[in-house]
């Protein structure tokens, strides 16, 4: 299944690929401006980036399998995954008020930091204790270094114990590196970050002849607010990918959210 799933991406992002080189090619789904022929901006490819490799693990097994999967997210995935959401901002002025609402993956699973919990009495922890950003575990540090991995900071979290941030350059599948570090002797626990509350999110689902892909805004008046709705919008993208609208519903979206007039030069800073 896993090379079956490999195959289908690696076909699909060549062919996004060769779609992309002439946008002219094929039917946009509105095209009615200008701006639909433009890049994307760089600030929303790395969040788009982002977005690919959590949509790829999510694909790859549940949150409870992703600690027994590789660390590595397959570079492929990620690639063809983007082409995806690039296409649909690419695709007309529907997809690009979807990124002025700032509709993004959820942070579930984990891609980029952990927080490592640990005794203040693990001889390794010296050097961090004094406030030094340093370890002198030889595992620890070839974890480090293998994964591309900064200790971003350090404070106490209870009388016995501290908590170190640790954050990738790259993504990678945090879940799978957490079972490295409990092997390091006292460490007491792996703290994913996982959010609690709901929030904005997109969702991917393969089909017979596809992709379908759904973006949801979460509205709400606070992020512990249980009475938050969602505005939901809806596209098919076929196997030779051409974009299809489906649909638009669910809670109106209000005016402050500036979701269709907000240049997104000025939202993302570009």
């Amino acid at each position: 299944m896993r090379i079956t799933l490999l195959f289908i991406f690696s076909v699909f992002g060549y062919l996004a690929q060769a779609q992309y080189a002439n946008v002219d090619d094929f039917e946009r789904e509105t095209p009615t401006d200008a701006r639909v022929n433009a890049a994307v901006p760089d600030k929303l490819v790395r969040k788009y980036k982002r977005d690919a490799a959590r949509l790829a693990l999510r694909l790859e097994a549940g949150p409870e399998d992703l600690r027994f999967s590789t660390i590595d997210i397959p570079y492929e995935k990620i690639e063809s995954i983007f082409e995806l959401l690039k296409s649909i901002y690419l695709s007309g002025e529907t997809g690009k008020s979807i990124a002025r609402c700032n509709v993004h993956t959820f942070p579930n699973p984990s891609i980029d930091q952990l927080k490592i919990i640990y005794s203040k009495d693990a001889e390794w922890a010296n050097l961090l204790n004094e406030g030094i950003a340093e370890t002198t575990s030889e595992e620890f540090n070839d974890l480090l270094d293998q994964y591309d991995l900064v200790i971003e900071n350090q404070k106490q979290w209870t009388d016995e114990e501290d908590v170190i941030v640790i954050r990738a350059a790259e993504p990678i599948n945090m879940a799978a590196l957490a079972n490295e570090f409990y092997n390091i002797e006292g460490i007491t626990e792996v703290d994913l970050g996982i959010p609690e509350v709901k929030g904005n999110d997109i969702e991917i689902e393969q089909t017979s002849d596809g992709w379908d892909v759904t973006y949801y805004l979460t509205i709400g008046s606070s992020l512990l607010d249980t009475t938050r709705k969602q505005h939901v919008w809806k596209y098919q993208i076929s196997d030779e990918g051409e974009v299809t609208f489906i649909s638009e519903d669910g809670e109106p979206i209000p005016d402050w959210m500036k979701c269709e007039n907000t240049p997104v030069s000025n939202l993302y800073g570009g």
